[in-house]
């Protein structure tokens, strides 16, 4: 019995030792110690606190395996749960192509969500981090969808950018994370959305990517509120983006846009998108403008019409993966 190694009491180190060893610790390891003790919490709070070296992004996922991602300088930190319990304490390395080095975690959970609540909450508190982004897969828990919105809305007031994938067609769900979730930077949508699917925002984002852009009607475009809108496969008639365009010309709608990319199904047709005051511009003749967030852009050629408020939006088409593309960029030219 005496050969038995008894614990280290390693929180009963004195304050300058407790924090070398600290700081020689990784996240996960720093998590585990913090989610074992109401005290190791505490102190593993007041040794991050004035640590200006753990400072992370926080980003978090509601996949089938569901995951709070630390985001480092050059480091990712992927703490995943999973039901499986034959990886428990599984630990890889990989580095893909933004060069950053990702060291993953499993951890075996009997009530995913559950856990993964109380872990982002212990992350969030531990390092002092906003969340930044979350990548909501409303198929993976369908069931608790509502309850994970309910506790996100109480644990960040708000988030940059969110990512919305999913196969199932249920845009109340989306809907109501959207209207829960203030999303203040970016907002890319990766499922399709049904006719009644609305985005009520007081502000515009700064960038909207909608993948399935054939389930968007007409009425759902003109409500898209966004500096850069970039709109996948959608089944707009010629006849539709002449009226968007006039729409915009008017100032009735889209009066935030700086840039908007959305596909051409009819290109020999595409007479009838210019069926509006417009001029086409030497192809050689590079001009300067300012976006409506000050940005100084160079513009060759082109097609432009104009807004009521003497903003000009230049028009281009372009081909992209066998696909006609009709991008306009918005801007104030200088004379």
């Amino acid at each position: 019995m005496d050969n038995i190694p008894k614990p280290f009491p390693l929180l009963h180190l004195p304050r300058l030792p407790l924090k070398e060893v600290f700081s020689m610790m990784t996240p996960f390891e720093l998590i585990n110690i913090s989610m074992a003790s109401s005290k190791s919490k505490v102190i593993m709070k007041c040794f991050l606190k004035n640590d200006k070296n753990m400072k992370y992004r926080l980003v978090v996922k509601t996949s089938k395996e569901p995951k709070v991602s630390l985001f480092g300088s050059d480091t990712c930190f992927d703490y995943i749960l999973t039901s499986d319990q034959s990886i428990h304490n599984k630990m890889d390395y990989a580095i893909f192509q933004d060069s950053l080095k990702y060291d993953i975690l499993w951890v075996y959970s009997e009530n995913l969500i559950l856990d993964w609540m109380k872990l982002f909450k212990t992350v969030k508190e531990l390092f002092s981090c906003r969340c930044s982004g979350v990548i909501f897969l409303p198929d993976s828990f369908p069931e608790q969808n509502k309850a994970v919105v309910d506790f996100m809305k109480l644990e960040t007031a708000e988030i940059d950018g969110c990512l919305i994938r999913g196969e199932t067609e249920d845009y109340e769900d989306i809907e109501y994370f959207l209207n829960n979730i203030n999303v203040t930077e970016h907002l890319e949508i990766y499922t399709k959305l049904s006719d009644r699917f609305q985005i009520k925002r007081n502000t515009p984002l700064k960038g909207i990517v909608i993948h399935f852009g054939n389930c968007l009607t007409f009425n759902q475009l003109l409500q898209l509120d966004g500096l850069d809108i970039d709109i996948r496969k959608s089944n707009f008639t010629n006849i539709e983006l002449n009226a968007f365009l006039l729409s915009w010309m008017a100032s009735s709608s889209h009066r935030n846009l700086k840039r908007i990319k959305i596909p051409i199904n009819d290109f020999e047709s595409f007479e009838t998108i210019f069926d509006l005051p417009h001029q086409v511009i030497d192809p050689k003749l590079i001009r300067q403008g300012k976006t409506s967030d000050n940005e100084i852009i160079q513009l060759q050629g082109g097609a432009d019409i104009k807004r009521i408020d003497g903003a000009t939006g230049t028009i281009y088409f372009e081909l992209e993966n066998d696909q006609m593309m009709l991008i306009m960029i918005v801007s104030y030219l200088f004379t």
